[in-house]
C-alpha cells in the first residue's frame, strides 16, 4: 500500500508557507535566528515534496555544512533544531548517530507546519485585523487632535482665566504622541480614544456655552499651549515611496484649509442627520444615543468610519483634507454616501466621486452648499414636506454623475 502524506492546500506553495511563518512568528514564539534556521531548512526542501501526497518535505543536509553557512557552531545548530521541535514546527528523523539519509528517510521532516496550516493561516488573518484595527483607532485620535487645536484656536485669551478651559489645555498637553500610540497596546489605546472623546467634548460644550464656533479663530489670539508634539511644517520632506510617514504627516496636520467648505447656515448636524445616506445615520445613530445633540464632530467622525463601508482609501481623505478640512471633506462624503439612493444617477463608484469632488473643490468648481441643499430638497420631496424654510432660494447642485468617475 502506497503511504500518502499532508499536502499544502492548492495554489500554496513552500515559498508562501515561509511568508506565512515569518509574519506569525513572534506570535508563537520563534525568534529571530531560530526563524532564520527554520527558512534556511525549507529553502532547501524539494518544491514538489510540498505539494506531492506520496512524498514529504525533507530537509536531508548535513547538520555540520548547514551550521557553517547559517555561520553557527554545530552544537548552536542542534539546540536550534531541538526548539524548532519542541513548538511542533519538524520532527527530527535521524539515525542513531544523528545521520540523516535521502533514502531511508532520514532527516528533519517538515510536515508539521503542513499540518498546522489552518491555524497559523488563521493567526496571520487576526494579526492583519487587529493592526488595521489598532490603525483605525490612531487615525481617529488624529481627527480629535486636529479638533482640540481648531477649538482652542478659536478660545478667546480671556479664556485662560477659566479653571475648566485651564484644566482642558492641561488634559491635552498630557496626550501621548502620535508616534507612541501603537506602543500603548490596544487597551491603553482604546482608554485614550475614550478620554480623547471626553475632552473634546467637555471643550465643545464650553464653546457653545459661550457662544463660539471651534472653526473660527479670534482675532490676534495666540495658542494657549506652543504646538511642539505634532508640528507637521518642521518636518523634512521624504521620499515620494515613504507612504507610511507621509500619511503620518497628513494625519498629524493642523494647517487651516485653503477654501473654506461650510454647510449652510440652517444645516445643522441634526438637519445633516435627517438627509444623509443610511451608512452615515448608522454612525450617527451610536452619538445621538449619548442624550446630547449631534455636533460637527460627530458628523466627521461618523464619516471617517464609514470610509471602509464605502471601500474608500483613507487617502482620500487626507488629500481632500489638505484642502477642505475634516469638515469639508465630511460633508462631501455624506454627499457621496446619500447619492448611492440617487433615483437618476446612484453612486455607483464611491471612492471615483469623491475624489472628483475634491479635484472639483481645489479648483474652485463644486458648490458644495448648494449640493447640501439639492440633497435636502430631494429628501423633502420623497416624504412630502420641507425640512428646511426657504430652501428654493439656494443654488441648484453641480452634481457629478457616477459613471463619469473613476476612483484611481
Amino acid at each position: 500500500m502506497i503511504q500518502t502524506h499532508l499536502t499544502l492546500p492548492e495554489g500554496w506553495t513552500k515559498g508562501a508557507v515561509m511568508a506565512l511563518i515569518s509574519e506569525v512568528a513572534p506570535h508563537i514564539g520563534l525568534r529571530p535566528a531560530r526563524l532564520a534556521v527554520l527558512n534556511y531548512i525549507i529553502g532547501r526542501t524539494r518544491a514538489s515534496d510540498w505539494t506531492s501526497p506520496h512524498r514529504e518535505p525533507v530537509f536531508f543536509g548535513a547538520q555540520d555544512l548547514a551550521a557553517v553557512e547559517l555561520g553557527k557552531t554545530s552544537r548552536q545548530l542542534r539546540t536550534d533544531e531541538a526548539a524548532l521541535a519542541k513548538l511542533g514546527l519538524i520532527v527530527k528523523r535521524v539515525a542513531a548517530n544523528g545521520a540523516r539519509y535521502g533514502r531511508a528517510g532520514l532527516g528533519l521532516i517538515l510536515t508539521p507546519l503542513i499540518a498546522r496550516l489552518e491555524e497559523f493561516i488563521a493567526l496571520r488573518d487576526r494579526l492583519r485585523a487587529e493592526r488595521r484595527h489598532v490603525r483605525a483607532l490612531k487615525d481617529l485620535r488624529s481627527l480629535r487632535l486636529r479638533h482640540m487645536k481648531r477649538c482652542i484656536a478659536a478660545l478667546p485669551s480671556s479664556a485662560i482665566k477659566d479653571p475648566e478651559i485651564a484644566d482642558i489645555i492641561a488634559s491635552f498637553a498630557n496626550w501621548p504622541r502620535s508616534d507612541a500610540l501603537l506602543r500603548l497596546g490596544f487597551d491603553r489605546l482604546s482608554a485614550h480614544l475614550h478620554a480623547s472623546s471626553e475632552l473634546c467634548s467637555r471643550i465643545d460644550d464650553w464653546l457653545e456655552q459661550h457662544g463660539l464656533s471651534s472653526g473660527e479663530p479670534k482675532e490676534n489670539f495666540r495658542p494657549f499651549i506652543q504646538n511642539t508634539k505634532e508640528d507637521s511644517s518642521n518636518v523634512k520632506e521624504r521620499s515620494a515611496v515613504d507612504n507610511s510617514t507621509r500619511r503620518e504627516e497628513l494625519a498629524e496636520s493642523d494647517a487651516q484649509p485653503s477654501l473654506p467648505c461650510p454647510a449652510p447656515p440652517n444645516l445643522t448636524a441634526e438637519n445633516l442627520y435627517e438627509i444623509a445616506g443610511d451608512d452615515l445615520r448608522m454612525m450617527l445613530d451610536v452619538s445621538r444615543e449619548q442624550a446630547r445633540p449631534l455636533r460637527e464632530r460627530d458628523i466627521i467622525e461618523a464619516a471617517w468610519r464609514i470610509l471602509p463601508i464605502l471601500d474608500i482609501h483613507p487617502s482620500v481623505w487626507f488629500e481632500g483634507q489638505s484642502t477642505l478640512g475634516d469638515h469639508g471633506v465630511a460633508l462631501c462624503l455624506l454627499l457621496v454616501d446619500a447619492g448611492r439612493d440617487h433615483p437618476t444617477y446612484p453612486v455607483r463608484n464611491p471612492g471615483g466621486l469623491l475624489r472628483e469632488i475634491i479635484r472639483r473643490a481645489k479648483a474652485g468648481r463644486f458648490n458644495i452648499q448648494g449640493s447640501l441643499v439639492s440633497l435636502a430638497r430631494r429628501r423633502s420631496n420623497r416624504i412630502g414636506y420641507p425640512f428646511f424654510p426657504n430652501i428654493g432660494r439656494e443654488p441648484p447642485i453641480n452634481w457629478v454623475p457616477a459613471e463619469n468617475s473613476s476612483d484611481t
